[in-house]
């Protein structure tokens, strides 16, 4: 294959993959209340795949074993729940009781069933992973520059959330730009559903945000001043979110984002930085203090207070139905179907619980230990290799470290007590995070002649 040829080819595998997970995070915010959103995800998925086939993208992940492994081990439990199984063994497993019942009102008690007690919800839960492991793929396809772009793409898109949510919040949550019922009203929720999927997109795109512009901002003190200031508007738009736990998380990307720049504090000339750094805090701080008394940000430091917080309730439901269906798991996607019956009397309200709010208690109830040992096989991979690329000398390799380090801090610590991997836009952003770590940029877009 020629240069040119090579060029071109690696370019296009780059735009396909900026368009596919623009598309995915513009489209992927309202999770299953949401069903064609989820819909045009996954279609849009299946014609990207194509695309990406037709370019040859698998080429450059022949040797990728790492990212095939995660890939196998995230898909195989709600595949495998999917298989039909003899009556006598699906009756045997624990909390089938109510299905073998409800299966002998209409006779159906003696035909085979699998593993998951919602069938099509498990198969609605397996494609669903078609769009963020497209992603995971798709951008460890991608070459150093190509991905350098990809994190350009993600701090824009964050950016651009802040003035949608910004717009939200001025007309209270309604008109055209009001994406989803039912969303939080009166916060800055940009194109996702609610405030915690909309902080974490925020949080992610500030370590995109210095990641891709850290090493221009450290020679030109204008780029200095204005990823600066960047860096200040998602921080407000993650406050004004009025997510607890995503202001919470906060120093904690704040950490890897000071990870990245610290050489360039320690620099020759780290001393103009530091008086540039603490004049862009003096001037957050007093902004802070001018806003302190405005609506918005009181009625954010109202919920502090936690009154009326559900989220214990739920937890001790959902422990209750794991016990019931541990060690198999109720099949993924079931979780609405099971946690009725476990719902205790003194919790019950009028509105049917859609999620554990909690990522890992839902996991475990749904996937039991085998997805359990899935998910940690996996995590473990994911965590090998970015210990390995947190070791990079510096550059292009370091910046896409410490944003994978970032967003998977930050999701992982917040799947504590919400639910981000049952964002389509959130998940693809995990994927791309996963992809810069578990395979290399310097073997990335080299496809053999």
């Amino acid at each position: 294959m020629n240069h040119s040829g090579a060029f071109s080819h690696d370019r296009a595998l780059t735009w396909l993959a900026f368009v596919y997970v623009l598309a995915q995070l513009t489209l992927g915010g309202g999770g299953t209340p949401a069903p064609l959103m989820e819909l045009a995800c996954q279609l849009l998925a299946a014609v990207a795949l194509i695309c990406w086939v037709a370019l040859r993208g698998p080429d450059h992940l022949r040797d990728s074993t790492p990212l095939w492994w995660v890939i196998g081990l995230v898909a195989i439990v709600p595949a495998l729940q999917l298989i039909p199984l003899p009556p006598a063994l699906w009756q045997a497993l624990p909390g089938r009781d109510l299905l073998r019942e409800s299966l002998a009102l209409v006779g159906a008690e003696q035909s085979w069933w699998p593993l998951s007690v919602a069938p099509q919800r498990t198969l609605d839960g397996l494609l669903a992973l078609l769009p963020p492991l497209l992603a995971l793929a798709m951008a460890a396809s991608l070459s150093s520059d190509g991905r350098q772009l990809l994190l350009k793409a993600i701090a824009g898109f964050a950016l651009l959330s802040v003035a949608v949510g910004a717009a939200q919040l001025a007309s209270a949550g309604k008109g055209a730009l009001a994406f989803y019922v039912g969303s939080d009203p009166g916060v800055l929720g940009g194109f996702q559903a609610n405030r915690n999927a909309q902080v974490d997109v925020l949080l992610i795109g500030l370590t995109a945000l210095i990641g891709a512009w850290y090493e221009q901002a450290g020679r030109s003190r204008a780029m200095l001043a204005t990823v600066g200031a960047l860096a200040l508007v998602l921080l407000l738009g993650a406050f004004l979110t009025g997510s607890r736990t995503g202001i919470a998380l906060i120093p904690f990307a704040l950490a890897w984002c000071l990870f990245l720049v610290r050489a360039e504090l320690s620099s020759q000339t780290s001393l103009f930085r530091l008086r540039n750094l603490a004049l862009a805090g003096a001037i957050g701080m007093g902004l802070a203090a001018a806003a302190w008394q405005t609506r918005p940000v009181q009625q954010v430091l109202l919920r502090f207070g936690f009154n009326g917080e559900y989220r214990p309730d739920i937890w001790r439901d959902t422990l209750f139905a794991i016990e019931q269906y541990w060690p198999i798991g109720s099949g993924v996607g079931t979780f609405t179907r099971v946690i009725g019956p476990a719902e205790r009397l003194e919790a019950i309200g009028p509105v049917l619980p859609n999620r554990a709010h909690s990522e890992y208690l839902e996991l475990l109830l749904e996937g039991g230990l085998p997805l359990a040992l899935a998910w940690a096989a996996a995590a473990a991979l994911v965590a090998l290799a970015l210990a390995r690329a947190l070791r990079a000398a510096g550059g292009a390799a370091r910046a896409q470290a410490a944003f994978s380090a970032g967003t998977l801090t930050v999701v992982s610590l917040h799947s504590l007590v919400d639910y981000p991997f049952r964002s389509m836009a959130l998940a693809s952003l995990v994927g791309v995070a996963a992809a810069f770590v578990l395979v290399p940029p310097a073997r990335s877009g080299n496809l053999r002649s």
